[in-house]
C-alpha cells in the first residue's frame, strides 16, 4: 500500500491476479496465505520489530481462524511490474479500498475494518477547525497528490510542493511552512516514531482524500470471506489498539468539500456529462503542434504524463473511469480534441478537480503531452 489513498486504489489493481488463482480451502490446509507489501509501514513489513497494522492484523485473524499465517511479499508500489507478477498461491489481501467503486475481477471483498485519509499536520497548540483556517498559512504538499489538487482547484491557498513526505517534515522543522497535508497514517506513524508526537495530525475527510480498506478474497471462497468477516468483528477492540500502537490519526475528521462551482466556465458547453475535459462554445484557436519526430520525446512526454497525471487519469491515460480513460478524447471530440485538450489542461477544471497546468507547465511540454496522448488513442 501507498501512501495515499490513491496509492491504495493501484495496489487493489495490483492483486487482479488473484482472480485466476485455484484455491484449495485454506482452513483445510490450515494455513492463510496473505499479500501483503515488504517495506510499506505503518501497514506491513517482512522484517523488524515493527510488522505494521496489516500485518499484525493478519495474524490475529489467522489465530481465530486457527490457521498459520504465511505471506507471499510483493512491493506493490509499481503497478505495472505488479501486473507482470502472478500472486499464486494468496488466500486472503489486507489492502483493497472498501468503496464499491473499486472493483476487481473475480475478488470479493471483506466487511470495512479500518479508515484511512489524508490529514493536516501542524505544530501543537495550532487551532484548525476548517481547511480554510490555513489560508493564510505556507502548506506543504506532495507532487500531484489529492492535497495538491484540491488546494489549487479551491484557490487562496499557499502551497509549497515537495517529492516525499521526508522533505515536508523537514520544512516544518526548519519553519519553512506552517502546515502540511499528508498522507494520514503514514505522517501519524512518523509523528509518533520520529518526532515523539511533535505535530498534531487532524484527518480530513472529502471525495478522493480518504475512504475505509477491506480484505479482498476470491469469489471462489466466499466461506473463508464469511470467517474473516467474523474475525474481523470480534477483533474491533484490537484494531482500535494497533491504530494507536501506530499512530493513525483517531479525532473525528474535518470535513473538507474537495469540489467547487467554479462561474468561470459557466458559459462554456461541457461534454460528455462529468468528462474532466471541456469543449469551448466558441471555436478554439488554430494551434501550430508540435510534432514529435523521435521516439525520446514521445518517451519523455510520456515519462512527464505519468509522473503529473497518471494519479486521476490512470497509467498512460487509461483510466478505469470511463469519464477519465484519455484514449478516447478523439472519439469524443473528433479533429479537436487537441484543442479541447489544449484548453483544459492549461485553464483547468476546478469544478471537478483538475487544476490549471497553465502557467506552471512549459507550454511546450503541454504539447508533447498532447502529442504523446496522440499515440495512445482508440478510436
Amino acid at each position: 500500500m501507498s501512501k495515499s489513498f490513491n496509492r491504495v486504489v493501484k495496489t487493489a489493481l495490483s492483486v487482479v491476479a488473484l482472480a485466476s488463482i485455484t484455491l484449495s480451502s485454506a482452513m483445510a490446509a490450515e494455513t492463510l496465505r496473505v499479500c501483503s507489501d515488504p517495506d510499506n509501514l505503518p501497514f506491513s513489513k517482512s522484517e523488524g520489530s515493527d510488522k505494521g497494522l496489516y500485518i499484525e492484523l493478519a495474524e490475529m485473524v489467522g489465530q481465530r481462524l486457527g490457521a498459520k499465517v504465511e505471506y507471499v511479499w510483493w512491493l506493490s508500489f509499481n503497478q505495472r511490474r505488479a501486473l507482470r507478477n502472478t500472486m499464486e498461491g494468496c488466500d486472503a489481501y489486507f489492502a483493497l479500498p472498501a468503496d464499491s467503486e473499486y472493483k476487481v475481477k473475480g475478488l470479493s471483498k471483506s466487511n470495512p475494518f479500518l479508515n484511512v485519509s489524508y490529514a493536516i499536520v501542524a505544530a501543537q497548540g495550532v487551532k484548525v477547525s476548517a481547511l480554510s483556517d490555513l489560508k493564510a498559512k505556507k502548506i506543504g504538499v506532495l507532487h500531484a497528490s489529492p492535497p495538491q489538487i484540491l488546494l489549487a482547484s479551491q484557490g487562496g491557498y499557499t502551497a509549497s510542493t515537495f517529492r516525499s513526505q521526508e522533505e515536508v517534515f523537514e520544512a516544518l522543522n526548519k519553519k519553512e511552512i506552517d502546515a502540511a497535508l499528508l498522507w494520514g497514517p503514514s505522517a501519524g506513524f512518523d509523528n509518533k516514531k520520529q518526532f515523539d508526537n511533535r505535530w498534531q495530525v487532524i484527518p480530513i475527510n472529502g471525495e478522493g482524500l480518504g475512504g475505509q480498506v477491506a480484505v479482498a478474497v476470491s469469489k471462489e471462497n466466499l466461506e473463508l470471506k464469511d470467517r474473516i468477516n467474523k474475525a474481523l468483528e470480534e477483533l474491533k477492540p484490537e484494531i482500535q489498539q494497533l491504530t494507536v500502537k501506530y499512530g493513525f490519526p483517531l479525532q473525528v475528521p474535518l470535513i473538507v468539500n474537495s469540489r467547487k462551482t467554479d462561474t468561470h466556465y459557466a458559459q462554456s458547453t461541457v461534454a460528455p456529462a462529468k468528462s474532466g475535459f471541456m469543449k469551448v462554445s466558441d471555436k478554439p484557436q488554430q494551434r501550430e503542434w508540435l510534432v514529435a519526430e523521435s521516439g525520446d520525446t514521445i518517451a519523455e512526454a510520456k515519462s512527464n504524463f505519468n509522473n503529473k497525471c497518471s494519479h486521476c487519469h490512470g497509467s498512460n491515460g487509461a483510466s478505469p473511469i470511463p469519464e477519465r480513460d484519455l484514449r478516447k478524447l478523439s472519439k469524443r471530440y473528433k479533429d479537436e480534441w487537441k484543442d479541447v485538450a489544449y484548453t483544459t489542461i492549461t485553464k483547468g477544471r476546478p469544478d471537478l478537480g483538475m487544476p490549471t497546468w497553465g502557467g506552471i507547465l512549459p507550454d511546450e511540454e503541454i504539447k508533447a503531452i498532447i502529442e504523446f496522448l496522440a499515440t495512445t488513442q482508440k478510436n
